[in-house]
């Protein structure tokens, strides 16, 4: 507990002086405000925005979005890692048609992903768990495949089958792997929600950042961005605590 406080306390003053030197740049016009506006008038536009509404239904739109990407890809990179990773088989059959796709940039699907669903949020799906998938799968297929052989004797000892082996001792073995992985895929997700939003004009943060942009609305431009590092920073701190709840057996 007193860990977490500390933590807490650390990134209060962190996001504090930021802001404080951000209001002092802005005040001595050290940036026009043209491109830089101050906090205050950040800070009128997320009030105004969700008071209006506008802003907290592009937010919903946004998280749910990223929420449902990186769950489904999340549970077919477990999934599919766990098959690779356990037997030997699927890794030599999958492995080269994952090493295609793999350094594939998410981008470069984009154009058949429109192509095929149109500028649909099924596009958007796509384009998320095609670029987020990986983390989870390469975490999950190495968290398997670093099992201690004498696990495996202990496993064989009890004559598991492949199932029980899996569940009771492959998997909690490769855990911290596998949230590693799915803490990096949350960010991809987020990342790639808001490109689809800014390419489709879908409802959005990107969508709104865009617009804001293209009007010069600065105030609403970094709003939006201010939104979306919190939207990162929650996720990834509810992540950190589950990870911690998860794992608190290996303390």
């Amino acid at each position: 507990m007193r860990d977490v406080i500390k933590g807490l306390a650390i990134n209060t003053i962190s996001i504090g002086s930021l802001i404080v030197i951000w209001y002092g740049v802005t005040a001595a016009q050290l940036v026009p405000r043209v491109f830089l506006p101050s906090p205050v008038s950040v800070w009128q536009s997320l009030s105004t925005g969700f008071v209006s509404g506008t802003l907290l239904e592009q937010t919903t739109h946004t998280v749910v979005a990223m929420l449902v990407g990186w769950f489904l890809c999340s549970l077919l990179g477990v999934v599919l890692g766990s098959i690779i990773g356990v037997w030997p088989l699927a890794r030599l059959s999958l492995g080269p048609v994952l090493e295609i796709f793999r350094p594939m940039p998410p981008a470069a699907i984009i154009p058949v992903a429109v192509a095929i669903f149109g500028l649909s949020r099924e596009m958007s799906l796509i384009v998320v768990i095609f670029g987020a998938i990986w983390p989870a799968l390469l975490a999950t297929v190495h968290g398997f495949s670093a099992i201690e052989p004498r696990l495996k004797e202990v496993g064989a000892a009890l004559e598991m089958s492949p199932l029980a082996f899996v569940w009771k001792i492959a998997l909690p073995n490769a855990t911290p792997d596998i949230i590693a992985g799915m803490r990096l895929s949350m960010v991809i997700s987020l990342v790639l929600v808001v490109i689809t939003n800014m390419l489709t004009g879908q409802v959005g943060l990107g969508s709104l950042v865009v617009l804001a942009s293209r009007t010069f609305d600065m105030a609403g431009l970094f709003a939006g961005l201010c939104l979306l590092a919190v939207i990162g920073m929650i996720s990834n701190s509810v992540l950190q605590f589950a990870e911690r709840r998860l794992l608190s057996y290996r303390q």
